[in-house]
């Protein structure tokens, strides 16, 4: 009788869907979302503390009485890797300063700026390129310890604008490199020695024309081997 009266009773039954299986499949869901996102906070802040928690103590020696140095590369190349077009120039010449002392902080420890910059000769497959720099400073950054010799590094806060015929753009970011005590070097590359602590990478925007070998959101990479004056400027980082 009492089967009876609770299937005649509407109120005796309850919808999967209305009544208390909907609640709980709702707390199951709601648990099982905040399961899953405070696993991805975990993963998140956890790469964020690993990345915090990289000190370094960057030693400056040799540098001249001011802090100026002075570097020339006879070989830049800026190239969008998506489509393989690129922009060679012949000559580039920077000033920074970069005073003796130690530098202790968080990776990438900043050492010193990059007060001038200059790109000449430069040619594409559309012709003559026309590089200008805008937005200096620049930071001279250190992101690694140094090992045999040589130290990882992030030149950040470019910001220039390429032009020419059919095509301009603009490359803002970060771009990658590392000094050589040896050589008295800074090369920029992306292929490092010393695997970096943080990302660097350079962005394109503002795109006008270019039919496509360069849009907006490309990743360039620029590459060239400048020399170092003076010859005695020492980085060790630990």
């Amino acid at each position: 009788m009492s089967k009876i009266s609770s299937l005649a009773d509407p109120s005796a039954r309850r919808d999967p869907i209305k009544g208390d299986g909907f609640m709980t499949l709702r707390k199951r869901a709601g648990g099982a979302l905040f399961t899953v996102t405070a696993a991805a906070l975990a993963i998140g802040f956890g790469a964020t503390q690993a990345f915090a928690a990289t000190t370094l103590t960057v030693k400056v020696t040799g540098s001249s009485s001011t802090g100026t140095i002075t570097a020339s590369s006879s070989k830049t190349v800026l190239t969008d890797p998506r489509s393989g077009v690129s922009v060679t120039c012949t000559s580039s010449k920077t000033t920074a300063t970069v005073k003796n002392g130690t530098h202790t902080g968080t990776s990438p420890v900043q050492i010193g700026t990059v007060t001038k910059l200059s790109f000449s000769s430069c040619t594409s497959v559309t012709g003559a390129v026309t590089v200008t720099v805008m937005a200096l400073p620049y930071k001279l950054q250190i992101d690694s310890k140094t090992v045999s010799g040589k130290t990882d590094g992030i030149v950040s806060g470019v910001s220039t604008h390429v032009s020419t015929t059919g095509c301009s753009f603009n490359t803002t970011g970060s771009a990658p490199g590392f000094y050589n005590n040896s050589t008295h070097t800074l090369t920029q590359t992306p292929k490092l020695p010393i695997t970096p602590l943080n990302k660097a990478q350079l962005t394109v925007s503002g795109v006008s024309g270019c039919a496509g070998l360069v849009v907006n959101g490309d990743h360039p990479t620029f590459t060239g081997t400048y020399t170092v004056t003076p010859t005695s400027l020492k980085i060790t980082s630990s």
